[in-house]
Order: structure tokens, then C-alpha cells, then sequence
């Protein structure tokens, strides 16, 4: 019997070991998962409307407010920024649900830019076209906030998307980033952050987009975190001289139907080493406010034809502790 003693002994303390190994891969996980709350921007309180787009020599940029179910709003539009002129419609359904369906032909761009349009919501502050507006909002995510004392929170959307003509360019999140939260036009010193999630446009092969290397995002996916290795482009100037500074972020997923989502917090205070690679040293999540976060689809046509569109079943703001 006193020779099972040291046994025991030995087998007690790995035993011990693992459990506190384990234990600490539990801790690890669970803070991921702890939350103060969760909140659902969309589906709201609205009763069944459209939102239909179409051109008789006027540009379609209608707006339109939607209710969440958390006293915060959103603004819808269907942002054919691109499009001087077209037949067809682009028809933004809106029930427990969002269904954005692209139907036009004959389109004639504005320039010569490949994407035609951006058809989503918003939520936050943009005084600048189209939306001029500021949303209602949660009282812990008040935006414009300055990055640097952004809760960390994820943005989870439940989508698909779906393709018969033209090209899906990304579905994607459109962060804009200011010096100043009352700005009215934007240019060189602010950001543009887009987080793409679906995505078929090949930025490598696009001129002035600089790859910039790839960051390491825990992505929650269909419910589970994943360590997810995601492709960086920085556009230093966005149409002109003057134009803002573009910071793009690729999913290596590229799913067309999921339960996504990424922590916007931690993307924005992360990626000033990013822009530093393409040569750029302007950023500072101090002096940055995050003005707006909008959702939706760039979108292109195939000579002048696009049919397509996407489901939005859920847009939900995760409130980590």
C-alpha cells in the first residue's frame, strides 16, 4: 500500500493539471462569450413597407426611417450613387425582414467607378449625402464616439445573398471614421472602413489598392469564434488628391449565407499598423471618432444589366464585458 502512495500522488497531480488547463481553455472561451447585452437593431417595429427605386430622370436616393426594438433607428436607402439612368427598379422590402432585390437594365453610370450602387441601412451620424441624418441610437453605443473609447461589442448580421446577372462586389459593413463628428463632406484625413464579408472583386489586381498584410480576427460564425486570418488593402486616396484614405477588410470565408460576426471595436483599434504599412501615418484611435456603420451590398452590372440581391434576416450589437 505505501508504494500506490507516490502513484496517487503523481496521478492527483496530473490529474489537477489537466483540470486546470481545461479550465483555463473554458475561461479563455467564456469571456468571449460573456455579454452585457444583445441587442436587435433589425428587425424593429415597422409594419410592412417598400422602399422602390426607379428612374424617370431622378436620381434614386430615397430615405427612409426604420425602428429597431431598441428605441435606436436606422436609415434605409438604396444609394444608386453610380447611376444617372436606368429601367428596371431596385425594390428594398421590408417585413421580418429585409429583401433587397436589384432588377435594372440599360444602366448608364455616372463615371466610370465599377460599382453602381450601395443599397443598405445606417446607423449612426452622417451629415454628409445621402443620408444628412443622425439615427436614434443604444445609449452604450452613442455614435460619434472616439474610437479609442468604443466598448467592445460585435455586429452580427444573419444574411444571404444571391446572383442571375451582373457581379456582387462585396456585402459588406461601410465604417466612416472623422477628425471632426460634424463634418458635412469628407477628404483626405478621414476613413473609409469597409469590411467585407461576402466579396468577389479581386482588389489585388485593382490599381492603387496597396496589400498591406493580414490581421488576425476572432469572427463569430454561425455561433462559434473562430480565429479568422482576414486580407488588408489600404487605398490611400479615394477618387482624387484629396479624397479620403480607404481601409479594407476580406474575409477568407466569402459565405453567401451565414450568421456573421465581427468586432468593429477591435478591427478600428488594431489597424493603425496597417494603414503605417502602406505609408501612411495619420491615424490615431484618440483623435478618430466612428461616425457611422452602415450595411449593404456594392453591387455592378454585365453591360448594363443587374439582377440580384440579398436577404437581411438580422442585424444584432453584441455588448461584451
Amino acid at each position: 500500500m505505501n508504494k500506490l502512495i507516490p502513484i496517487l500522488v503523481v496521478v492527483i497531480i496530473i490529474l489537477g493539471i489537466i483540470t486546470f488547463l481545461e479550465f483555463g481553455k473554458f475561461q479563455q472561451n467564456t469571456s468571449l462569450t460573456k455579454s452585457t447585452s444583445i441587442y436587435a437593431l433589425f428587425p424593429g417595429r415597422n409594419h410592412s413597407f417598400n422602399i422602390v427605386a426607379n428612374y424617370s430622370g431622378n436620381y434614386a436616393d430615397a430615405l427612409v426611417i426604420v425602428n429597431s426594438s431598441t428605441n435606436a433607428t436606422l436609415m434605409a436607402s438604396p444609394f444608386l450613387w453610380n447611376i444617372g439612368y436606368a429601367l428596371g427598379n431596385v425594390n428594398m422590402t421590408f417585413n421580418n425582414y429585409l429583401h433587397v432585390a436589384i432588377n435594372l437594365s440599360q444602366i448608364n453610370k455616372i463615371s466610370l467607378n465599377v460599382v453602381d450602387g450601395y443599397p443598405g441601412l445606417m446607423y449612426g451620424q452622417e451629415l454628409w449625402w445621402p443620408f444628412e441624418y443622425r439615427t436614434a441610437q443604444l445609449k452604450s453605443l452613442s455614435l460619434p464616439m472616439v474610437v479609442s473609447q468604443l466598448p467592445n461589442f460585435y455586429s452580427i448580421l444573419n444574411y444571404s445573398v444571391y446572383l442571375i446577372n451582373g457581379s456582387i462586389d462585396d456585402f459588406s459593413y461601410d465604417i466612416w471614421l472623422s477628425q471632426n463628428p460634424n463634418v458635412t463632406s469628407l477628404q483626405y484625413g478621414d476613413f473609409e472602413v469597409m469590411i467585407w464579408m461576402y466579396w468577389s472583386e479581386n482588389l489585388s489586381h485593382v490599381p492603387f489598392f496597396i496589400y498591406v498584410g493580414n490581421m488576425t480576427i476572432p469572427t463569430l460564425i454561425n455561433g462559434k469564434i473562430e480565429n479568422l486570418s482576414w486580407e488588408v488593402y489600404v487605398l490611400p486616396r479615394t477618387g482624387s488628391a484629396n479624397g479620403w484614405t480607404g481601409v479594407y477588410f476580406l474575409s477568407p470565408l466569402k459565405e453567401r449565407e451565414v450568421e456573421c460576426g465581427v468586432p468593429i471595436a477591435y478591427i478600428l483599434k488594431n489597424m493603425g499598423q496597417f494603414i503605417e504599412n502602406a505609408g501612411m501615418n495619420v491615424y490615431n484611435p484618440n483623435t478618430y471618432y466612428l461616425d457611422a456603420i452602415q450595411v449593404g451590398m456594392e453591387f455592378s452590372d454585365n453591360h448594363g444589366t443587374a439582377i440580384m440581391g440579398y436577404y437581411l434576416y438580422s442585424w444584432r450589437i453584441w455588448l461584451l464585458s
